[in-house]
C-alpha cells in the first residue's frame, strides 16, 4: 500500500527572496498566500539527498482540493520547492504547472499541511514521513533503466512507420457490389512508391477523414484496392462520394500516432503514473511482488463454469493487484472474462477490457451484451469495430438503450394486461388448498404432542438406566480392582516364600560373621608388617637421592669457583688490550652481552676506521690522478682546471685510469682532441676527490677521537665482565647454602632409617604381596556385608509373609460382595429397558418434519395470497407507469437520446477498446483509472502495447497462452524481423530483447514466476474434436493440469457431416503425405525470401473441390441445411504460399457450398473454423537446411488448434519427422503422426490418385 497521511501537520515556513519574486510573478502575495486555505492538500515529492546538505522536497498543491488557491492562481498547479529543516520549511523557489498536470504519482505522497508561523518546529511525524518516502528521481531512473530493454519494439515500429505522405492524381473509382471496397484506377506514383502502399491510410481530396486503407496493389495496372471504413461505405451506397478533384493522399499517420502513444506509455511509467504502484516491479522483477489474495464469499455465478473456470474467476476477484489466466485453445477464455466483468459490475467496479485487436475486444465483450447489470461502452474508431459491438459505441448507445428498453417494457405491459384474471384464479386455488391442509395439520400436531410425551417418559427412563449403568460400571471397576488385589497378594506370597527359602539356604551354606572376622584380623597383622618393610626401603631410596643431589651441588660450587678465577684473568687481559679488534674478539669468545653503550662505542670506532680508510683511499687516488694529469699535460699542454660537479665511484675512477693507460700504450701518439677529453675527465675526477676529502675530518682529528673512545670502550668491557662475575658469585653463595641444608636433611633421614632398621625383617616382593593381601581383605569385607544383608532381608520377608497371609481372606470376601451387587444392578436395568420398549415406534416417527413442512406450505400459501393481493392493488399503477414509459420512449427526441447517451456513458461499467487506443488523449481524460483492467490475447501484443492499458489498472488480469505465438511486428513474425535485421548487418539495439522474447514472452515469465494463488490454467477445451486435441496435448504437459476435452460426445457435437473418397464421417484428423522427392520439393520466390510449394497447391485445390462436393452431398442427404456453409480455413507457415492459395481460390476454383478464409498461421491465431487445411510447404534434401519457422512448437500449436471438426495436414511426413536437426522438433511431429495413425488418418498420394 502507498503510505498516506490523513493527519494534518502544522509547521512554520519562511520564503526566500527568490521564492517571493517567483510568487509575485504568479500574481500571488507571500503575506496572504498561507491564509488562502485553512489547510493545504499537498503531494510531496522527495529530492535526492546530497551529503552534508539538508533534506529537500517539492510540495505540489492540489488545484482541486485547494479551491481558493486554485481560483487565485487561475487553476494552475503551484509547486513549492522547500528545504526541510528541523525548525521550519524554507521555501527556496515557486513554480507553476498546467492545470491538467497530475499532482499524484507513485513517487509522491499526499497529506494536509497547515502553515503556522507560531509553531516552533517541524513535527517529528512529518520529518519521519518525508524521510521514509522514496526518492522520485531514483525511482524514475530505475524504471527508465529497466524499460530501456523494450526500446527495440518502438525502433522497429518507427522504422516501419517512417514513410512520407504520397499524393497522386487518379483517373477513376470502381466500387464492389456491397460498397465495402473501392478500386482506385490510374494512379500516378513512382515505381518504388508502389511497394510501400499496402496498409496505408487513404484520403481523397475533398474528404476530411480517411476513407479506408490499401488492401491490394497492382503496380502494372496502376490500380489499388481499398477497404472502406464502415461510414464511408455507407456514404458510397448513398452516392455521396465527391470525386471531382481526382487527387488521393496515402499516409502512414495512424502508425506514427501509434508509436507516439507507445512512447508516451514509457514516459508515464517513468513518471510513476501507473494506477498500480508496483507495476514496474511486476513487469521487470524475476519474482513479481503480489499481495496476498483477500478472502471472499463464493459469488453467484451467471455462466455455467467448469472447475478451472471457477478457480480463475474466484482468483481474479480475490487478487489485489495481478492475476494471470492461461487459456489454451478453445478453453473458454471469453466465458471467464464475461463472468469476471459481471462480478465486477455487481461489486460496483469499473472494468476495462482491452486487447491488441478490435476483433478480440468484440469477441471478449460478445457474451456480455444481454446482461442487465452490465453497461458496455465500446470505444474506438467506428470503422474498425465489429458489427455486434457498434451498437455500443458512444454515438449509437442512446438509440440502442431506447430500443432495448422499449422492447422490454412493451413485453411486460402486454403481459400485465392478462394478469388481472390470472390473479383471481390463483387466489381461489390458494384458498382451496389452504382449507384442504387444515385437517392434516391437526393430525400432525396430535402426533407431535404424543411424541413429546413419549420423549419425556423415555428421557426419565434413560436417565434412570444411565444412573444404574454408572453404578454398574463403578461396581465392575471395584470388582476388577479387588480381583487384581487378590492376584497381587497371591503372587507376592509366592515370591516371598521363594526369596525366604533362597536366603535361608545361603545362610546355612556360608561361614558366619565371627569366622570371617578372625580371618580378616590375621590378614591385617601381615599387612602391617609388609607396610613397615616397604616404608624402610623407600626411606633408604630417598637418602640415596639426597646424597646424589648434594654431590651435584658440591660439583657446581667447584665449577663456579674456577669460573670466577677465569673472569679475574679476563679482566686483566681486557685491561691490557691495546686494539679495538682485541676487545671485539673477547666479546665473541666469551659470548658477552652487548649493552646499548657498548654498541654505541663500537659503532663510533667502526665509523672512524671507515673514514680513515676513505681518506687513505682518496689520497691514493689523488696521487694517481696528479701523476696522470702531469703526464697528459706534458703531452698536450696545460689547460684550465674545470670546476666540475660530477659524482664518481671508486670502481669508475679505476676503470677510467685503466682505459687511459691502455689507450696510451696502444696509441702513443694519440689525437690531441682525444687527449683533451681524457685530461678534462682527469680534472673532473680530481676535483671530485678534493670535494669529498674536504667533507671528511682530518686523519689526526679522527685518531684523537679514536684515542678518546677506546678507553671508554675498554672500561665498558671490563664492567661487563665484572657484572657477569657478580652473577656467578651470587649463584655460588646460593649453592653453598643449599648444600648445607641438604646435608642437614640427610642426617635426619639417616636417624629415622637407623630406628626403623631395628625392627626390620626383609621380605622379598613385599609390594606385590601387600597388594594380594589387600585384595583378600576387600573380598572378606564384602563377604561379611553380604552375609549380614541376606540375614536382615530374610527377617523382613518373614514379617511381610505373615501380614499378607492374614489379609488374603478379607479380599476374597470383598469380591463376593461386589458380585452380588452387580447381579442386582443388571436386573434393575433389564426391567427398566422392558418398560421403555413400547415407546420406540412413537419416537422413531418424524411428525416434527411433517409439521414444519406443513407450516412452510401454509406460510407459502399465505405469502402468495398477500403477494397476489398487493399485485392486484399495484397492477393499475404499474400499467400506468409502463404506459407513460412507452409513450416517452416512443416519442423520444434527439435531445432525449443525447441525454440518455450522456447518462449511459457516465455510468458505463465495462469499457472495451484496443491496447493502443487506451492511450488516446480523449480516452485518458475520460477514463484515467480503472478498478480492473482485463487484457485478452496477451500473447499477441508486444510489451509496449500491453503497458498502455496496464498503466490504468489498480488490478490487472492478463489472459493469454504462452504456448501460442508471440506478437507480429507490423506484417512480419518475430523470426522474419530478426532475420531481416541480421541480413541488414546493423547494430540494432533491440535485437537482444526480441531474441529473448522468442524464448520467453512477458506473459510466460509472469505465469512461471507468480505464486500458484495468482494464476490458473483453463484445462478443459470445448472447441475441437478430441482426436484433434490429442495433437496439442504434449504442449501443455509441463503445466500442473493436463489438457482435457470438455465435449460430452465429440463425434456428435463435432460431426462435420462430410462424406468423400478421402474424408469419412469418423475422420477428424488426416495427414496427406507428400513424397520427399524433387517433384514435390519447395521453391523460393524470385527476388524474395518466402517459400511456396506448387505440388501442395495442386493437392489443396483438389481437396477443396472434394470438400465442396461433399458439402453439396450432405445438403442433399439432409445432414446440412440448404443455406448452411461449411467454413474452411486454408493456412500455411509461409506468406508466399498464402498469396498463391488466394490466387488459386479466387481465379480457378468455383466453390458454392463452403466459405474460405486464408492466412498465415501467425495471422490465424485467435480464429477458428469448422475445417482447417494446413499447407506445410517445406520439402527438400538439403542436409544443411531445416524446416524453418515450422520448428517453433508454438506455431505448430496454433496451426493444429484452429479446427473444430476436421483438420487436414498437407506435407511430407518424412521431411517433418526425420529431417529436422533438433530432436525435440522430430519428437513433436512424430507425436502428430502417431496421433494421425491411431485415427487411421494417414493418406498417401497414391491413394488420392486412385480415387481420381
Amino acid at each position: 500500500m502507498i503510505k498516506t497521511s490523513s493527519q494534518t501537520y502544522r509547521c512554520p515556513a519562511v520564503w526566500t527572496n527568490r521564492a517571493k519574486d517567483k510568487l509575485r510573478e504568479l500574481n500571488l502575495e507571500e503575506r496572504s498566500f498561507f491564509s488562502l486555505e485553512e489547510s493545504f492538500k499537498v503531494y510531496i515529492e522527495k529530492y535526492p539527498q546530497e551529503e552534508d546538505r539538508p533534506l529537500s522536497a517539492a510540495l505540489f498543491l492540489d488545484n482541486k482540493e485547494n479551491s481558493r488557491m486554485a481560483e487565485k492562481s487561475g487553476g494552475l498547479v503551484i509547486v513549492m520547492h522547500v528545504v526541510v529543516e528541523k525548525d521550519r520549511l524554507v521555501v527556496t523557489n515557486v513554480t507553476a504547472r498546467a492545470a491538467h498536470t497530475p499532482v499524484w504519482t507513485n513517487w509522491r505522497r499526499p497529506l494536509w499541511i497547515t502553515f503556522d508561523e507560531r509553531i516552533r518546529s517541524v513535527p517529528a511525524g512529518l520529518l519521519s514521513f518525508i524521510h521514509e518516502m522514496p526518492v522520485a528521481q531514483e525511482s524514475s531512473a530505475y524504471v527508465k533503466k529497466r524499460i530501456a530493454s523494450w526500446e527495440g519494439y518502438l525502433k522497429i515500429e518507427e522504422r516501419q512507420a517512417d514513410i512520407p505522405d504520397m499524393t497522386s492524381r487518379y483517373s477513376g473509382l470502381t466500387f464492389n457490389s456491397d460498397f465495402s471496397r473501392v478500386t482506385i484506377k490510374g494512379c500516378q506514383l513512382k515505381e518504388n512508391d508502389w511497394k510501400s502502399l499496402k496498409d496505408l491510410s487513404v484520403r481523397i481530396k475533398g474528404f476530411k477523414q480517411d476513407i479506408g486503407k490499401v488492401l491490394k496493389v497492382n503496380a502494372a495496372a496502376r490500380t489499388m484496392e481499398v477497404e472502406l471504413h464502415g461510414h464511408m461505405a455507407e456514404r458510397a451506397r448513398q452516392q455521396q462520394f465527391d470525386v471531382s478533384q481526382k487527387e488521393v493522399v496515402f499516409s502512414n499517420f495512424a502508425a506514427l500516432s501509434q508509436v507516439k502513444r507507445l512512447r508516451q506509455g514509457f514516459k508515464h511509467l517513468e513518471q510513476g503514473l501507473a494506477a498500480n504502484r508496483d507495476l514496474e516491479r511486476i513487469l521487470f522483477e524475476d519474482k513479481p511482488p503480489v499481495r496476498t489474495l483477500k478472502k471472499l464469499a463464493a459469488p453467484v455465478l451467471h455462466n455455467r463454469l467448469n472447475e478451472f473456470q471457477k478457480e480463475a474467476v474466484m482468483g481474479a476477484m480475490a487478487a489485489e493487484d495481478l492475476y494471470v489466466i492461461q487459456g489454451p485453445p478453445g478453453t473458454g477464455k471469453t466465458t471467464v472474462i464475461s463472468e469476471i466483468c459481471l462480478q465486477n459490475a455487481r461489486a460496483g467496479l469499473r472494468t476495462l477490457v482491452a486487447s491488441q485487436s478490435n476483433l478480440a475486444v468484440d469477441n471478449a465483450l460478445g457474451r456480455l451484451l444481454a446482461n442487465k447489470d452490465i453497461r458496455i461502452l465500446r470505444v474506438g474508431r467506428t470503422e474498425s469495430i465489429e458489427e455486434e459491438g457498434k451498437k455500443f459505441i458512444e454515438e449509437n448507445i442512446g438509440q440502442y438503450w431506447k430500443d432495448h428498453t422499449l422492447k422490454e417494457v412493451s413485453a411486460q405491459f402486454e403481459a400485465r394486461k392478462k394478469r388481472e384474471a390470472e390473479i383471481e384464479s390463483e387466489w381461489a386455488a390458494n384458498e382451496r388448498k389452504y382449507e384442504q391442509l387444515q385437517p392434516e395439520l391437526k393430525r400432525i400436531e396430535a402426533a407431535v404432542e404424543a411424541k413429546k410425551h413419549a420423549e419425556k417418559i423415555a428421557a426419565e427412563g434413560q436417565a434412570f438406566i444411565g444412573r444404574q449403568k454408572k453404578h454398574l460400571n463403578a461396581a465392575k471397576q471395584e470388582q476388577q480392582e479387588a480381583q487384581k488385589q487378590l492376584q497381587n497378594l497371591e503372587e507376592a506370597l509366592l515370591s516371598l516364600n521363594a526369596s525366604i527359602e533362597k536366603d535361608e539356604q545361603f545362610l546355612r551354606t556360608q561361614p558366619d560373621s565371627a569366622a570371617i572376622q578372625t580371618e580378616w584380623e590375621a590378614l591385617q597383622t601381615r599387612i602391617h608388617k609388609l607396610r613397615h618393610v616397604i616404608a624402610c626401603d623407600e626411606l633408604e631410596a630417598e637418602m640415596n637421592e639426597k646424597r646424589q643431589q648434594a654431590d651435584q651441588a658440591a660439583s657446581e660450587c667447584e665449577q663456579q669457583a674456577v669460573m670466577n678465577k677465569q673472569l679475574d684473568a679476563l679482566i686483566k687481559k681486557a685491561a691490557s688490550v691495546k686494539r679495538v679488534d682485541g676487545l671485539k674478539w673477547i666479546i665473541l669468545e666469551h659470548n658477552l652481552e652487548r649493552t646499548p653503550r657498548a654498541l654505541y662505542l663500537i659503532d663510533r670506532l667502526d665509523d672512524i676506521r671507515q673514514k680513515m680508510n676513505q681518506l687513505a683511499k682518496l689520497k691514493a687516488y689523488n696521487d694517481q690522478l696528479n701523476r696522470a694529469i702531469s703526464y697528459v699535460e706534458q703531452l698536450l699542454g696545460r689547460l684550465g682546471t674545470p670546476q666540475g660537479s660530477s659524482s664518481y665511484t671508486a670502481d669508475e675512477i679505476d676503470r677510467f685510469l685503466d682505459a687511459l693507460r691502455q689507450e696510451l700504450k696502444q696509441h702513443p701518439k694519440m689525437d690531441p682532441r682525444r687527449l683533451a677529453v681524457y685530461l678534462e675527465g682527469l680534472y673532473d675526477r680530481r676535483q671530485f676527490i678534493w670535494r669529498k676529502a674536504k667533507r671528511l675530518k682530518s686523519a689526526d682529528e679522527l685518531k684523537r677521537t679514536a684515542v678518546e673512545l677506546f678507553p671508554l670502550f675498554q672500561q665498558e668491557m671490563i664492567e661487563l665482565i665484572r657484572q657477569k662475575q657478580k652473577v656467578i658469585q651470587t649463584s655460588h653463595q646460593r649453592l653453598l647454602k643449599s648444600l648445607e641444608k641438604q646435608k642437614e636433611e640427610l642426617a635426619l633421614l639417616q636417624n629415622r632409617h637407623n630406628k626403623m632398621r631395628e625392627s626390620y625383617e626383609p621380605i622379598p616382593n613385599a609390594k606385590a604381596t601387600l597388594q594380594q593381601l589387600e585384595e583378600q581383605m576387600l573380598f572378606l569385607q564384602k563377604k561379611k556385608e553380604a552375609y549380614e544383608q541376606v540375614k536382615k532381608r530374610a527377617a523382613v520377608n518373614r514379617k511381610k509373609q505373615a501380614k499378607q497371609a492374614a489379609s488374603l481372606p478379607e479380599v476374597k470376601k470383598t469380591i463376593t460382595q461386589i458380585e452380588t451387587q452387580l447381579d442386582q444392578l443388571r436386573d434393575l436395568i433389564r426391567r427398566k429397558e422392558e418398560e421403555l420398549a413400547p415407546l420406540h415406534d412413537i419416537l422413531a416417527a418424524q411428525p416434527e418434519q411433517e409439521h414444519e413442512n406443513m407450516l412452510k406450505q401454509l406460510a407459502s400459501l399465505s405469502f402468495t395470497r398477500e403477494s397476489l393481493k398487493q399485485e392486484k392493488q399495484k397492477l393499475p399503477l404499474f400499467q400506468s407507469i409502463q404506459q407513460k414509459w412507452l409513450t416517452m420512449l416512443g416519442e423520444a427526441s434527439d435531445h432525449d437520446l443525447d441525454e440518455i447517451r450522456k447518462l449511459y456513458v457516465k455510468h458505463a461499467n465495462v469499457i472495451g477498446t484496443t491496447c493502443v487506443a487506451s492511450a488516446r488523449k480523449d480516452f485518458i481524460d475520460s477514463y484515467p483509472v480503472f478498478d480492473v483492467v482485463i487484457i485478452d490475447e496477451v500473447s499477441k501484443a508486444t510489451p509496449p502495447e500491453l503497458l498502455l492499458p496496464m498503466l490504468k489498472g489498480k488490478k490487472i488480469i492478463l489472459v493469454g497462452d504462452h504456448h501460442q505465438l508471440p506478437p507480429l511486428l507490423g506484417n512480419d513474425t518475430l523470426e522474419e524481423t530478426l532475420q531481416e535485421l541480421a541480413e541488414g548487418n546493423d547494430e540494432f539495439e533491440g535485437k537482444a530483447e526480441l531474441k529473448k522474447l522468442l524464448k520467453e514472452s512477458l506473459f510466460e515469465r509472469l505465469f512461471k514466476n507468480l505464486p500458484k494463488s495468482n494464476k490458473t490454467m483453463l484445462a478443459i477445451q470445448y472447441r475441437m474434436h478430441k482426436d484433434i486435441m490429442e495433437t496439442i496435448t504434449p504442449f501443455y504437459e509441463q503445466e500442473n493440469d493436463r489438457l482435457q476435452c470438455g465435449l460430452v460426445d465429440s463425434d456428435s457435437e463435432r460431426d462435420h457431416m462430410l462424406e468423400s473418397p478421402l474424408v469419412q464421417r469418423n475422420n477428424h484428423l488426416i495427414w496427406l503425405d507428400m513424397p520427399n522427392e524433387p517433384a514435390f520439393f519447395e521453391e523460393r520466390m524470385k527476388g524474395g525470401k518466402s517459400l511456396y510449394n506448387s505440388a501442395e497447391l495442386r493437392e489443396i485445390g483438389a481437396l477443396l473441390k472434394e470438400l465442396d462436393e461433399a458439402a453439396a452431398e450432405a445438403k442433399r442427404a439432409g445432414r446440412m441445411k440448404e443455406d448452411e456453409f461449411k467454413s474452411i480455413g486454408v493456412i500455411s507457415f509461409y506468406g508466399e504460399q498464402v498469396k498463391r492459395l488466394d490466387r488459386l481460390i479466387q481465379q480457378e476454383l468455383r466453390l458454392r457450398h463452403v466459405t474460405i478464409r486464408t492466412g498465415t498461421v501467425d495471422r490465424f491465431q485467435g480464429m477458428e473454423m469448422d475445417v482447417i487445411l494446413l499447407s506445410m510447404v517445406r520439402n527438400h534434401h538439403n542436409k544443411q537446411d531445416d524446416i524453418g519457422f515450422a520448428k517453433d512448437y508454438r506455431r505448430l500449436n496454433v496451426a493444429l488448434s484452429r479446427a473444430r471438426e476436421l483438420l487436414i495436414l498437407v506435407g511430407s511426413t518424412k521431411m517433418f519427422t526425420e529431417r529436422p536437426k533438433q530432436a525435440d522438433t522430430k519428437k513433436m511431429y512424430k507425436h502428430v503422426l502417431a496421433a494421425v495413425n491411431r485415427q487411421n488418418g494417414l493418406r498417401t498420394l497414391a491413394e488420392v490418385k486412385q480415387y481420381v
